[in-house]
């Protein structure tokens, strides 16, 4: 097993002395385990900062998508307010909803792979 050195400030090297004797374990031991728990606890808390950074970037992937499906409808609404034509063909609702959704999902991936 390998050696660590470190310092500590004389109330924390008390404590873990107390520690010991009330467990009936050695300073090193106890300070092994101290780092081990500290380890476990910072990778749980990385894997759950990653977790998070990937739920922010969905959520403002699906804003935008869903923001620019909106400005398609409305300025389509507006076009037809105004009597010009629609630029969306299609008889139903429901399919003129799902050209836009798929134009806009292809301008997105477009517009990401510019990169």
């Amino acid at each position: 097993m390998p050696k660590i050195s470190t310092f500590v400030n004389d109330n924390f090297l008390k404590n873990l002395r107390e520690m010991g004797k009330q467990q009936g374990k050695s300073l090193s031991k106890i300070a092994s385990e101290l780092i081990e728990i500290g380890y476990k606890v910072k990778q749980l808390q990385d894997g759950k900062s990653n977790k998070e950074e990937e739920k922010r970037a969905e959520l403002v992937a699906k804003h935008t998508e869903y923001l620019l499906r909106m400005l398609t409808i409305l300025s389509d609404i507006y076009r037809c307010t105004r009597n010009e034509k629609s630029t969306q063909a299609g008889e139903k609702v429901d399919d003129i909803l799902s050209a836009i959704k798929d134009s806009v999902q292809s301008y997105i991936s477009g517009y990401i792979g510019k990169d």
